[in-house]
């Protein structure tokens, strides 16, 4: 792409400049010569009023090496554009038209000057300073100038970037330039282009209708390609700002196209738009650069994207290709408004080259040769059979989109910049004397028109053209835009048709509105829908969004509420807390009513606990009734604190030890501020005043850097001003009356007696500034600059005939010296300055760069002082470098202040971004129960492991606590305690027994089944000791199997001892001597064993099949693990339950029906009682141990145990122990085969 730089260098060979035949004539110079004459692509047309075109016709070019050694060629122009082409004929069209209408502008003949821009900006410039300056290279200087007339207005350029820089020069002629094709949004600054007209929409608006339809599909995740001129860079800038003002979405990715073929930056290019997660491709490019982009998409296969194009490709037919089709399929684009021109297709069928005209710069010439691919002269041939010329083919014969005009876009927006002309013109031609808008009421005439006049007309512009468009310009020369919005079918023979689907408009009293036809759009995906294309899915209710770090807005991950929190609407940025009484739903998008649980009447652990309730209200009864007997007894608490027992009619005894809980800058004084200075204002003296002092000392700047120039003050106190010189405009003369307060001329005199400058004033006795050397800044780079070109100017003079680098190893001088030499020698220069800095030049014209960095110092008579406290600068070697002397700076706030728009987040929390914020400015949020940040300004609270918790700070995670039921707790202790207890009784009544196992009582029941029965009771009791203490593999495999075989043991020897009562008692009867044989020693022991082993196996089978095991349980309390058994398998566990209850219902059912057999000492009667306490016990087990969380339910199933155990202890064996050890008398066969006994 040609560049600014181009454009400037070539603008100093194009100015008109009278050249005398010798240096020293003070005579009127007779001719005026142009210094460069440009070879352009070119059509013209005479007339009375000449209007200039620029089109590109050529859509590239090949610039030559430029060595400034000779005369600098011209870049060359490739590549025939058919539509550009047809552009131009448009505009040659127009005029035609107009000069047939006899309503518009009669008698009066436009002719035109067009000229190729061939797509760079150099050749464009040169054509629009040709269209201002005229083209002849000799003009006779009459009276009356004459010779080609100048354009009065200009129709073009299709580039933004040229535009800009045409408009910014010929503006400050107030040349007329209205553009079809322009877009830029920079072109509307009415400050900075004040002759620009267009009458195609802005790119403001077409950023907009872009977004518009972004937002109509819920698309929030774009990638954006633009060309690298200021056509992408505006469209940029303005996509950047507006998408995030319109919450539209997020940008993927911004990559600017390269303006010419670079192959390597276009496959980077491709290759992020293939990997990146966006699906929706927005590019802003014009037709050859999207071109390229589309054959690498084409190369690396890159499907499955929907792709939006700009207005300058929406309609491209170069890129309606076959190869193309399955990629570009399904676009989406902004394209101009179309239009018709009646008679535009029979005005181009005439359209016939001049046989006599040999300038093969002739665009006719041109657009012939490459349509019908042939030569007018032999020497063009590229091959030796080349095809002849004739100048008389068919065109309607050649394949050519020249003659299509169905889909007139850019050529209606020529068309009717052509009009705008013409109407601007005619309607300066019908201005009445003496009512005229210009001073003293005058009209323009057509023989004296300037530029300027024609801008006033143009303003006011408004016609309507045949197709019903209405054009005219608001006050920054745009007219009302609108766009239609265009889709690529993909036919079934594979051809692409650009249908219209829609447009987006403005009006002037709407805003942009969007209307879509949203069936016709054709979208080439397998689901024929339009595709999804977000960083990130919504984050649905009952998640908050977490923005990720260094990463879009619309990046974000979707963070599950924490228990007890809820949000209830889509992309919630926090989570809020429920009410007090009410808990988050499974789903946390809203509140539920918190479960109201209580202890039931209705369940089984709440019958007991009622039961067990009443019994102590009766034992309190009875207590109360000892203490109102008692009642003078004083009461003294330690622990009780209700208020209420401070009243001593109610409590006249109670005394407690515990206290009761009734006990328990300027103007605005805006100061400490750092002020950070640029190099305009870093060591201003305007601004060191004593009121601003306060405000500003302390400020550090970035400050040019300063120099010495010896002998500059003596210069300066020499000047003087010339009485002679009669110019107002001297600028020495100004800065005299400036500086003593006085005027030359009286005349100029605002007041009466003002001083008259004599030019004798005294400059050294003047307070100013002006001879203050000691801080040469500009100054000093004016200083280099000067010698810069000196020193250049030196080596050129310097130069030795043969060994010279321009062409015939010649050397420049000063008669004969074009700029273009000078710059040779300018890149060569290398000096050192006096103050003893070197002064080169880089390939770009940059010399090193260094700043100096100063600080204001507030010294204490109030003034300030500029001082050096260190230095900025880059060389080859090192990078940017910054050098500071830190004890040397002054700090308005006595020590550097600390300037953050939010504190770090310390470890423990999270950075939240505040919406609409910077990235610097968020809000620390604590990181919720169970996750952890170890580091400042973490994005995110990482989640413990699982066997570890957050610690309170939540800046590092603690194991959690491990709970189980310990030997070390009181719990444990107590249950321990009991079970060893039991034991320990088990073993004195079985000493007991032992002690009197001759005894009637004891031989009367089974002595041998008592003393198995004592045996199996103590396991009971010992078993319970495998649920206290921390699981582990074989405690937990050993408990259920030992608590199950102990019972069934016990379990057994009862049964047995209940079917033995049963028997002996039907023994007695008549014929029931059979029944006691069953019943012998060896049966008794062999029931009891069979039995027992049908326990061992159901826990065998349990064990190996699926083995009780430590578990660590978190659903309880997720801050800690509960190590507790898992059972396995609840199949196993049921068996072993079930066998247990089977026998004790079944011992229990015996024994209730042998309640009443007759014996002074019927043990069936214990049994029932005992087999009572047995099932009570367990089935209140069952939902006790339910309903237990976690260690709890371990000492629930202990509690069983020893209880059921004590029962069982207590019913059969209590009443026995007291005949033994209290009632021996009874203990006799007499008193045992007695009616009775009292116990």
């Amino acid at each position: 792409m040609g560049d600014f730089s181009d454009a400037f260098l070539h603008l100093t060979f194009s100015f008109a400049l009278c050249v005398t035949p010798s240096l020293t004539t003070l005579s009127r110079p007779s001719s005026c010569k142009l210094w460069k004459k440009f070879h352009l692509n070119e059509i013209h047309k005479p007339g009375e009023i000449v209007l200039g075109g620029l089109f590109e016709v050529h859509y590239t070019s090949v610039f030559p090496e430029w060595t400034y050694t000779s005369e600098p060629q011209q870049p060359s122009c490739k590549g025939f554009d058919t539509l550009g082409f047809r552009d131009a004929m448009t505009m040659a069209f127009a005029i035609d038209e107009i000069n047939k209408n006899p309503d518009l502008l009669p008698n009066v003949t436009l002719g035109y000057s067009l000229y190729d821009n061939c797509g760079a900006l150099v050749i464009g410039f040169s054509g629009a300073l040709s269209l201002a300056s005229g083209q002849e290279e000799q003009l006779l200087l009459q009276e009356n100038c004459s010779g080609t007339p100048p354009v009065l207005g200009i129709v073009g350029d299709s580039y933004s970037t040229f535009s800009i820089a045409i408009a910014d020069v010929l503006g400050l002629f107030k040349m007329p330039i209205v553009s079809y094709f322009a877009t830029c949004s920079c072109l509307s600054n009415r400050q900075k282009f004040p002759s620009f007209f267009r009458t195609i929409p802005s790119d403001a608006f077409q950023v907009n209708a872009v977004i518009q339809i972004l937002k109509h599909f819920g698309w929030t995740w774009v990638g954006l390609l633009v060309t690298d001129d200021d056509y992408g860079f505006y469209v940029a800038h303005s996509f950047q700002s507006d998408l995030v003002q319109s919450s539209g979405g997020c940008l993927a990715y911004l990559k600017v196209l390269p303006w010419d073929s670079n192959p390597g930056e276009l496959k980077k290019i491709v290759n992020l738009i293939k990997t990146s997660t966006a699906r929706v491709v927005i590019v802003f490019a014009h037709e050859i650069h999207t071109f390229r982009l589309i054959e690498e998409v084409v190369h690396q296969n890159v499907t499955g994207r929907q792709w939006i194009a700009s207005e300058a490709w929406a309609t491209a037919a170069v890129l309606q290709t076959p190869s193309f089709t399955p990629y570009l399929g399904g676009t989406l684009g902004i394209a101009i408004r179309r239009g018709e021109i009646p008679g535009l297709r029979d005005f181009l069928l005439q359209i016939l080259p001049d046989k006599n005209d040999n300038n093969g710069k002739n665009m006719v010439r041109q657009f012939w040769e490459h349509t019908f691919n042939c030569s007018f002269n032999p020497a063009d041939w590229s091959e030796d059979e080349g095809v002849l010329c004739t100048g008389e083919e068919d065109i309607r014969q050649a394949e050519t989109e020249f003659l299509d005009i169905s889909n007139l876009r850019p050529e209606y927006n020529v068309y009717k910049t052509v009009y705008a002309l013409a109407y601007a013109l005619d309607a300066m031609q019908q201005c009445e004397s003496g009512k005229g808008p210009f001073n003293g009421y005058t009209c323009a005439s057509f023989q004296t028109l300037k530029p300027w006049q024609l801008l006033h007309y143009l303003q006011k512009v408004n016609f309507t053209t045949p197709f019903g468009d209405q054009v005219s310009f608001d006050e920054n020369g745009d007219a009302l835009p609108i766009y239609d919005v265009m889709n690529w079918l993909q036919l079934p023979d594979g051809r692409v048709e650009v249908q219209y689907v829609g447009e987006v408009k403005r009006s002037a009293f709407r805003e942009e509105e969007l209307s879509l036809d949203e069936d016709a759009i054709f979208w080439n995906f397998e689901s024929k829908q339009p595709p999804r294309s977000v960083c990130n899915e919504n984050c649905p209710p009952g998640t908050r969004m977490a923005r990720k770090k260094g990463q879009p807005v619309c990046c974000f991950d979707c963070i599950s509420c924490s228990e007890g929190k809820i949000s209830n609407t889509t992309n919630s940025r926090e989570c809020f807390s429920c009410p007090e009484d009410f808990w988050s739903s499974p789903q946390r998008d809203h509140c539920v009513p918190k479960k109201t649980e209580f202890l039931s009447f209705q369940e089984p652990l709440g019958i007991c606990l009622t039961t067990t309730s009443l019994l102590g209200t009766f034992i309190c009864a009875a207590v109360l009734g000892v203490f109102i007997y008692h009642r003078s007894t004083p009461i003294v608490s330690y622990f009780a604190t209700c208020s209420c027992l401070s009243d001593r009619q109610r409590f006249p005894t109670f005394f407690r030890t515990i206290p009761n809980d009734d006990f328990q800058v300027v103007r605005q004084n805006v100061t400490g501020r750092q002020w950070i200075a640029s190099e305009t204002w870093s060591s201003a003296s305007v601004l060191q005043t004593q009121q601003l002092v306060p405000y500003l000392s302390g400020t550090l700047g970035i400050a040019i850097r300063r120099g010495e120039i010896p002998g500059l003050k003596d210069f300066l106190s020499q000047i003087s001003y010339d009485q002679n010189d009669g110019n107002k405009n001297n600028l020495v003369r100004q800065f005299w009356e400036n500086t003593f307060q006085c005027k030359f001329d009286p005349a100029d005199w605002v007041e009466r007696d003002e001083a008259l400058c004599t030019g004798d004033e005294d400059i050294e006795q003047v307070d100013t500034e002006f001879l203050d050397v000691s801080n040469l800044r500009p100054e000093y780079n004016v200083f280099k600059a000067v010698y810069a070109l000196a020193y250049a100017l030196d080596a050129m003079l310097q130069c030795e005939p043969g060994e010279a680098s321009f062409s015939g190893h010649s050397c420049a001088t000063l008669q004969t010296l074009e700029p273009r030499q000078l710059l040779h020698h300018m890149n060569d220069v290398n000096f050192t300055t006096s103050f003893g800095d070197q002064v080169t030049f880089d390939k770009n014209g940059d010399a090193l760069p260094i700043y100096d960095v100063m600080n204001w110092l507030w010294l204490p008579d109030g003034r300030i002082k500029v001082q050096n406290v260190g230095e900025v600068k880059k060389s080859d070697s090192r990078g940017e470098e910054l050098v500071l002397n830190e004890n040397k700076i002054f700090w308005n706030t006595n020590k550097p202040p600390r300037s953050v728009c939010s504190e770090p987040c310390p470890p423990g929390t999270r950075m939240a971004r505040e919406k609409g914020q910077p990235e610097c400015c968020f809000s620390c949020i604590a990181c919720s129960d169970g996750k952890i940040s170890n580091k400042t300004n973490s994005l995110e609270c990482f989640s413990c492991p699982e066997d570890f918790w957050s610690h309170p700070q939540r800046d590092h995670c603690l194991p959690k606590i491990i709970e189980f039921l310990s030997y070390e707790e009181p719990l444990g202790i107590c249950l321990t305690t009991t079970s060893l207890l039991g034991t320990f009784i088990c073993a004195v009544v079985l000493g007991i027994f032992i002690c009197h196992r001759s005894t009637p009582i004891v031989r009367a029941n089974n002595s041998e089944l008592s003393f198995l029965l004592l045996m199996s009771l103590k396991l009971c009791f010992l078993c319970s000791l495998l649920f206290i203490g921390q699981p582990r593999l074989w405690t937990c495999q050993l408990r259920h199997a030992a608590f199950g075989i102990s019972f069934v043991l016990c379990i057994s020897c009862i049964l047995v001892k209940t079917m033995v009562v049963l028997a002996v008692f039907k023994s007695s009867k008549a014929g029931g001597a059979a029944n006691i044989k069953w019943f012998g020693a060896m049966q008794q022991r062999g029931t009891i064993l069979v039995l027992t082993c049908i326990q061992a196996t159901i826990c065998t089978t349990w064990l190996v099949l699926s083995s009780p095991a430590p578990h660590k349980n978190t659903q309880y309390h997720i801050d800690k693990i509960v190590y507790q058994c898992a059972i396995g398998s609840t199949v196993g566990f049921a068996m072993l339950m079930g066998y247990i209850g089977i026998l004790a219902v079944l011992s229990f059912l015996l024994a209730f029906f042998a309640r009443n057999l007759p014996n002074n000492f019927n043990e069936a009667k214990l049994i029932t009682f005992s087999m009572l306490i047995f099932c009570t016990v367990w089935v209140a087990f069952v939902p006790a141990y339910i309903n237990s969380p976690g260690k709890y339910a371990d000492a629930v199933e202990v509690f069983a145990i020893l209880a059921s155990s004590f029962g069982l202890l207590a019913a059969l064996f209590g009443p026995k122990c007291y005949v033994l050890l209290m009632k021996p008398e009874k203990n006799t066969k007499k008193a045992i085969m007695g009616r009775s006994i009292k116990l």
